[in-house]
């Protein structure tokens, strides 16, 4: 998960939207992404005038609060709309892929076995590959600015390596050096949401 991962998905987006400007296009932020300190950008282009396609990236490389929420995304979308592009309501599908070190964040295993306890440990050097059906409805607010609603569901496959986390006389959770995993190679596949976003757009 280096920077330059992020650069050069930036970079990318920013040449996709110059190449194709004669086209409408929408430079876009996930606004959940950005209340996690995740920086994101898309870009959506209008390719006929009921379809568009998108590519966006996240990015976080920090540790807040002794929470692990690690990861380089990268993501793939191609939509229909009811009425017009970047307008009303619309369907699509979705891709997604990246690398992540998930940990002090949530006990999934709760909610199953199957599901990694990602409070107690960390999944390390994961690697995560899926997509699914998306739905959403964009808000007009101006000319340039809208406001975008979306939901994802489908799969994800997940494999990583796992460590126990250790907890200091603060209380914080941290991972020891030298920590050996406890699960090497864990893989889990994840059927639900996969997608949730608030996404303010400019479009050009």
């Amino acid at each position: 998960m280096k920077k330059q991962f992020f650069l050069t998905i930036v970079l990318t987006l920013l040449g996709v939207g110059t190449l194709f400007a004669q086209n409408k296009v929408a430079l876009k932020t996930n606004l959940l992404h950005d209340a996690t300190a995740s920086v994101n950008l898309g870009v959506e282009l209008g390719v006929a005038p009921k379809w568009t396609v998108q590519l966006s990236g996240s990015y976080n490389g920090w540790t807040v609060n002794d929470m692990r929420w690690r990861h380089a995304l990268v993501e793939p979308e191609v939509r229909w709309w009811a009425c017009e592009r970047f307008s009303g309501f619309f369907v699509g599908a979705h891709l997604l892929g990246g690398t992540a070190a998930v940990g002090n964040v949530w006990d999934f295993s709760q909610y199953g076995t199957a599901f990694p306890n990602l409070k107690d440990y960390l999944l390390n050097d994961a690697m995560l590959f899926g997509g699914g059906a998306v739905v959403g409805y964009d808000l007009v607010l101006g000319r340039h600015w809208n406001l975008e609603f979306e939901l994802g569901v489908g799969y994800l496959y997940v494999t990583g390596d796992e460590y126990r986390l250790s907890t200091d006389a603060d209380g914080k959770r941290y991972l020891p050096a030298g920590a050996q995993p406890v699960l090497k190679g864990s893989i889990f596949d994840y059927v639900g949401p996969t997608k949730l976003a608030v996404t303010i757009s400019y479009l050009f």
